[in-house]
């Protein structure tokens, strides 16, 4: 993507200049240790920087090819390799998981459709207590056991937010219909990231991506919902060479942007079309009504927040319309749609102002102050934009 003054997309580079004024506040006043942040509009970027530093301890400044760790800003990217089967005729949304994964069916767990895991509204748990990080790389084991789980609630009757297990699900059926003779993470690398130009990106950490890999480093103490410790977790060695679906894919904000700009594009970069702009509107429409998502909740009262709508998508959250604490701020269009990841990542898109936002940073904090942190600079991205 290349590089322009802010005046020929119609973005005021003093707005610009204030943004970043307001990232270098909120290192201050602990939100973050810095990071890396992308502006784009109309196929175009006019910001890419480092800020702060990614390693305090040695003095590691922030660069804007540094590669993060993406957490759940992974789960759009493996949403995106599902849909690319759906768009082939491979995959019904519609379709009960168990047509392509049978022993998935158990439990209770026939009913549940393709739909419902990108939605979030499956109704099946997160990984049992006796499945942790020592096993997700045993990827056929790890499978088994997430079939092998009870439902939680009846599917398709509330949002609860899939961490790991619906992604591993979607990739499984990506996979199989694929012809199962590819892991998922050549599968990624070979039909994504290769063909998008995402050279950094990998579902997992190479060998050469190392030397600009980000270490994880928690800011803050404890951590809802997900714990610090568990978080850092995803630094293990044995993590980094797996595919984890939910939340193991690394990268750059470069990366990112390219991905979030084929969106905007309707299916399309540079000549490449991974999918069609019918099953890109669909996919960035809101399939779960006002439920609140169950994962969200118990934060928002506690911080004594209006409600929040879910406000899922297939593979994506969407802003919708409301006020209300939200990753995407107040002044984003209703189908601005993106993700968030773990308490350091954002990303997203608004095919109103066809603006592209990135931000990957160091210091994982409590997630309700990472959700009001990207609100102000999700706010402040939006007000750069004057045409």
């Amino acid at each position: 993507m290349q590089t322009v003054d802010p005046h020929e997309v119609g973005m005021d580079p003093q707005r610009i200049e204030r943004f970043f004024a307001v990232i270098e506040k909120k290192i201050t006043e602990k939100y973050l240790y810095g990071g890396a942040f992308l502006l784009a509009r109309k196929g175009k970027i006019v910001a890419a920087r480092g800020v702060g530093q990614v390693e305090p301890k040695t003095n590691r400044p922030a660069k804007p090819d540094d590669i993060f760790c993406l957490f759940s800003t992974s789960k759009p990217i493996t949403a995106t390799m599902l849909l690319m089967k759906v768009d082939q005729g491979d995959v019904q949304l519609w379709e009960k998981v168990s047509t392509y994964i049978p022993e998935f069916g158990a439990a209770g767990k026939r009913h549940i459709t393709v739909a419902q895991v990108l939605t979030h509204t499956a109704g099946f748990a997160n990984l049992a207590v006796d499945w942790g990080m020592s096993k997700w790389a045993d990827w056929d084991a790890t499978i088994a056991r997430i079939c092998a789980q009870p439902l939680e609630h009846e599917p398709g009757a509330a949002v609860h937010y899939h961490a790991l297990t619906g992604s591993w699900i979607l990739a499984e059926i990506a996979r199989r219909v694929d012809g199962g003779t590819r892991d998922f993470a050549r599968m990624c690398a070979e039909d994504l990231y290769g063909p998008l130009g995402m050279k950094d990106g990998h579902m997992g950490v190479r060998p050469d991506m190392e030397a600009r890999r980000v270490p994880l480093q928690a800011l803050d103490v404890g951590g809802v919902p997900f714990p610090m410790e568990f978080l850092t977790g995803f630094d293990r060695p044995a993590i980094q060479k797996a595919a984890i679906p939910g939340g193991g894919s690394h990268g750059t904000i470069f990366d990112l942007a390219r991905f979030y700009q084929m969106w905007l594009n309707k299916g399309e970069l540079d000549g490449v079309r991974l999918l069609s702009p019918a099953l890109v509107d669909l996919a960035t429409t809101i399939h779960t009504g006002d439920m609140e998502d169950r994962l969200i909740e118990p934060m928002r009262v506690t911080r004594n927040w209006p409600r929040i709508p879910a406000n899922r998508g297939l593979g994506f959250w969407l802003r919708g319309t409301g006020i209300f604490p939200t990753y995407f701020g107040s002044l984003a269009s209703p189908r601005t749609f993106g993700h968030a990841g773990a308490s350091s990542i954002l990303a997203w898109a608004d095919p109103l102002r066809e603006l592209v936002f990135v931000g990957l940073t160091s210091g994982l904090i409590e997630e309700s102050r990472s959700i009001a942190r990207w609100h102000v600079l999700s706010d402040l991205a939006q007000a750069c934009v004057v045409d």
